[in-house]
C-alpha cells in the first residue's frame, strides 16, 4: 500500500523560497530543482524507510537531493510521509526542524 505524501507548511515555504532564489540566476535551474525534489519525494510513497534516521527519538529521516536535504518522518499507522523541511545541505538543519 502506497503512503500518502503530506507537505507541512515549512516544507512548502522552503521549496518555494529555494526555487525563487534559484530563479534569480536561472529559471531552468529553478525548474530542474523543483522537478528533482518532487520526483524524489514521490518515490517515498513506495519506500519511505529507505533513508537514514537523523533523530531516532522523533523519527526524522534525511534524504539528499543534489545540494539539498529533505527532512521527513513516516507515520506508519496512518501510512503517511510528512515532509517537514527542505534545506540547503550547508545549513544547520538539525536545529531547524
Amino acid at each position: 500500500m502506497a503512503y500518502k505524501i503530506i507537505y507541512k507548511a515549512y516544507a512548502e515555504r522552503d521549496l518555494w523560497e529555494l526555487a525563487d532564489y534559484l530563479s534569480d540566476y536561472s529559471l531552468s535551474a529553478a525548474e530542474k530543482f523543483l522537478l528533482a525534489v518532487k520526483t524524489k519525494i514521490e518515490r517515498l510513497k513506495d519506500t519511505p524507510l529507505i533513508y537514514p534516521l537523523i533523530d531516532p527519538g522523533y523519527g526524522y529521516r534525511k534524504m539528499v537531493v543534489g545540494r539539498h536535504i529533505v527532512i521527513y518522518m513516516v507515520n506508519e499507522q496512518a501510512k503517511e510521509v510528512l515532509i517537514l523541511r527542505v534545506v540547503h545541505g550547508k545549513r544547520d538543519y538539525q536545529n531547524n526542524i
